[in-house]
């Protein structure tokens, strides 16, 4: 009416917020760490080939610890009702969903194992999210005291002294992961400063050309899963102890030459890392059934090992292409975000009203 449009007339508190732009090196490392998790599940039903169990230990030996030190890298230390909401719907009851469809999957022919044993053990790839919940739930607590990571170590080192800490609840793994968590939120902003430069990234080289040499030596791949107490794996608590120490100490080593090779610059295939979660959640679908069709078997008998990997490392790159696409996010989000659900089950107070901003007079 005065010669100005509505975004010019409206009061600046009502302009909607900007989003941050989002970390280009953390969707890079997302989507290379959830390539190398397919490519170990791909890996596994090749294990009997030695130049693939040695690989295969190789990557358990980093991958997993340096996922849990990205997702303890965005974790806040506030519990507060938002908190415990995410929890529930975001972790917790995609949990379940999976874990139910894993078991009607595992009824149909050829399906490689028995499926979940029950809803208290997490299937498979299941156990993170259950892990990353108690994670979060822990972290206030630890935050608290004087020396967190001490008394993180402790719990993952004297967990394995119980010998009924195992796969149920993902205990095992929740004591045993903790750590990695904790330093990602800890110590995140400094690695990220430090872990640069042509330097540094010959040294990561070198190191993970070295815990590749030293993968063979691991006695068990069990001991690199983090899942079983000491007894089940056959020593003592004294050397089980020992052992666990060494591998938490090769799992900072690795996660820290691992992410100082992570581009910072964004690329096109980026943005997929911040959609890791709905490709890790769905490829094992793909994989059992690739296990059920025969086709692993057929890679054991036509080709070389080295051809095997760089062939299962070319699918796992274009298995995480496909699910974590934009149609594969509108595809799956009822499952890996089930905000309908959370709508029906989440009563809103009668008191929370939304307040919408009033339109300016004209």
């Amino acid at each position: 009416m005065y010669g100005f449009s509505r975004a010019a007339d409206t009061p600046a508190r009502y302009a909607p917020p900007v989003r941050p732009a989002r970390d280009a090196w953390k969707d890079n490392a997302r989507l290379a760490l959830i390539t190398l998790v397919v490519f170990g599940h791909c890996l596994e039903p090749l294990r009997g080939i030695a130049a693939v169990d040695a690989l295969y230990r190789f990557l358990y030996l980093f991958h997993m610890p340096a996922f849990a030190f990205l997702s303890g890298a965005v974790a806040g230390t506030e519990v507060d009702l938002k908190l415990l909401k995410r929890i529930a719907f975001r972790l917790l009851l995609p949990y379940l969903l999976f874990q139910a469809l894993y078991a009607l999957a595992a009824q149909t022919p050829g399906w490689p194992d028995p499926g979940p044993k029950g809803i208290t053990t997490p299937y498979w790839l299941l156990w993170y999210l259950p892990s990353l919940a108690a994670w979060r739930l822990l972290l206030p607590v630890f935050m608290r005291l004087r020396y967190p990571l001490v008394f993180a170590c402790l719990l993952a080192l004297t967990a394995g002294w119980a010998d009924d800490v195992g796969y149920r609840m993902s205990l095992s793994r929740t004591a045993s992961f903790f750590p990695f968590f904790l330093i990602g939120h800890l110590y995140w902003p400094a690695w990220r400063e430090r872990l640069r430069g042509p330097l540094v990234c010959a040294l990561a080289i070198a190191m993970l050309l070295a815990l590749g040499w030293a993968a063979g030596a691991v006695p068990d791949p069990r001991w690199l899963y983090g899942s079983n107490g000491y007894t089940a794996l056959g020593v003592d608590d004294a050397a089980g102890t020992l052992w666990r120490l060494v591998r938490l100490g090769a799992g900072v080593v690795g996660s820290a030459a691992f992410l100082a090779l992570v581009p910072r610059r964004a690329f096109a295939a980026t943005a997929a890392g911040g959609r890791s979660l709905q490709a890790y959640l769905a490829h094992g679908f793909i994989v059992k059934f690739a296990v059920a069709a025969g086709l692993f078997a057929w890679l054991e008998a036509g080709l070389p090992p080295l051809v095997n990997a760089l062939v299962l490392l070319l699918a796992a790159w274009v298995l995480v292409r496909l699910l974590a696409s934009v149609p594969a996010a509108r595809l799956l989000s009822p499952l890996t975000s089930p905000q309908w659900l959370e709508r029906y089950l989440w009563r809103v107070p009668a008191n929370q009203e939304i307040r919408r901003p009033a339109r300016p007079q004209a």
